[in-house]
């Protein structure tokens, strides 16, 4: 029972001791109320427009490539010291190559999609543009 009882005390200790630093900056803080301290940006600077800005959704298609594609060269590793191992172990090559042929060529249909709806391609010319109108 002495454990429960250095488990409670050490619980308490750390609710106790973050509750009370948060009270003691309560108490000492200065309060000066000021409605620009409310404003969206607190820098000096009257703000102009809405605070929603529109972003190219291009930045992010072209993060969610990289993360897809870094992650399939930290999954190739890994398996290039398993099929080491699998060649060594006597296993048929169909058995040991086959997952990650199916992996790569999933891949492949993931990379042939986004290059065909364009969203690997960073910025067009005019020249581009100029051939796609009818």
């Amino acid at each position: 029972m002495n454990d429960w009882i250095a488990i409670g005390a050490l619980a308490l200790v750390g609710v106790l001791i973050p509750f009370s630093m948060i009270m003691v900056s309560y108490l000492l803080r200065p309060t000066v109320p000021e409605t620009s301290k409310r404003a969206t940006y607190e820098s000096g600077e009257i703000p102009t427009g809405g605070t929603r800005v529109r972003f190219n959704i291009q930045y992010y298609m072209v993060a969610l490539l990289f993360l897809v594609f870094d992650i399939e060269t930290v999954l190739l590793f890994p398996w290039a010291v398993a099929y080491q191992d699998a060649l060594a172990a006597d296993i048929p090559l169909a058995r040991a190559l086959g997952p990650m042929l199916a992996f790569v060529a999933i891949l492949l249909v993931g990379l042939a999609w986004a290059w065909r709806t364009g969203a690997v391609q960073w910025a067009r010319t005019p020249r581009q543009l100029d051939t796609d109108r009818p």
